[in-house]
């Protein structure tokens, strides 16, 4: 899990603009992606150089930029150049602890958010920065690594499955956003499961080990706030100022994507709710042990300290103690020991302390 100060200090007294990658460490090469489409016309190719997307930008076809990587400076730094975008938005693109943002300019609209996956193998969720440049023709798509978060949406593109092959940019845009929220879901769904067998394993076995695994997905469920949360901004910045680049058609989908967002955050506090119930589950669980076990030891006690008080008695050194001389004492003393014991018994049986 990355550490969001972790690499934060090589950037301390730098000038604003200065592109710093804080993210993992990566040595695969950045991939570039060209999808050009209309409702007629669909083209795909891989390109070395963000510069190769420039012609395509001026055609009347929609043009969707996949940069796949931004541990490599310069190819961030052709994105500037060839788009026009601020030095200080690449810089928060660079920055993978960034929270979601949107900032509208004349000729095109940034959007910065984080996507979720969850490994089933591993039970652990996983987020991924993606960065929106989306211009009145074109949409630029940048993300951390080679995901396939969007394949759905290319598989769309290539067999002109539904509208998106006729709508324009902002379409694709809401598309993007859409499938990214989407994603929320499956992530929560998974979490919500692993609460349930949680539950189950505190019941069964309260145990250290289970404690610790509590303790792994409260950390992953207050993580998953950062991402989330800010995202309702941005949904309500694009609903509010109905932003000409993203055409006004689009309107009624955002507002579609903002309501499966309000879900998803109702889900979000769900899970909270329940993780925190795992805490005093786990407590609860624990005393329930620890008083059955008291319970066990105090019975036993109990039965043993008049058996100990008789044997006591007999015990001591008097010279003078009658039953020591009756032939019948001792097995006398056994059996009355014996009779106490069970009398003991059916006394706790009746009150149902056994």
């Amino acid at each position: 899990m990355l550490n969001p100060f972790k690499r934060y200090s090589e950037k301390v007294g730098q000038p604003p603009g200065t592109l710093v990658y804080l993210g993992e460490d990566r040595t695969e090469p950045v991939r570039i992606t060209i999808i050009d489409y209309d409702e007629t016309h669909y083209e795909e190719e891989e390109v070395q150089t963000v510069e190769e997307c420039v012609p395509f930008i001026d055609t009347e076809s929609v043009t969707w930029i996949q940069i796949d990587g931004l541990h490599e400076i310069p190819i961030i730094e052709e994105v500037g150049e060839c788009f026009g975008v601020d030095p200080l938005l690449l810089e928060d693109m660079m920055n993978p602890t960034h929270l979601p943002k949107i900032e509208v300019y004349e000729d095109y609209v940034f959007i910065l958010l984080k996507s979720l996956d969850y490994n089933a193998e591993a039970a652990t969720v996983s987020r991924e920065q993606i960065s929106l440049i989306i211009g009145p023709n074109f949409v630029v798509s940048l993300q951390e690594n080679r995901s396939e978060i969007f394949k759905s949406i290319q598989n769309r593109l290539r067999n002109a499955q539904g509208r998106i092959r006729k709508m324009h940019s902002g379409y694709l845009a809401y598309a993007l956003i859409d499938l990214i929220v989407d994603h929320y879901f499956i992530v929560l769904d998974e979490i919500s499961e692993r609460v349930q067998v949680l539950e189950e394993e505190i019941m069964k076995d309260p145990s250290p080990e289970v404690l610790a695994k509590v303790n792994v997905l409260r950390a992953e469920q207050q993580l998953l706030r950062r991402p989330i949360l800010p995202l309702r901004d941005v949904l309500i910045e694009i609903l509010d100022d109905e932003i000409p680049l993203l055409g006004e058609n689009t309107h009624p989908y955002f507002r579609d994507v903002y309501d499966h967002l309000v879900q998803v955050i109702q889900m979000l506090e769900m899970v909270r709710s329940s993780v925190s119930g795992l805490f005093d589950i786990y407590t609860s669980a624990v005393s329930h042990r620890m008083n059955e076990v008291m319970k066990v030891l105090t019975i036993v006690a109990t039965f043993f300290i008049p058996l100990t008080f008789i044997a006591g008695i007999y015990g001591m050194n008097f010279k003078f103690m009658p039953e020591l001389e009756s032939q019948w004492g001792y097995p006398v003393v056994l059996l009355a020991m014996l009779g106490l014991g069970i009398g003991m018994f059916v006394f706790f049986k009746v009150k149902k302390w056994l």
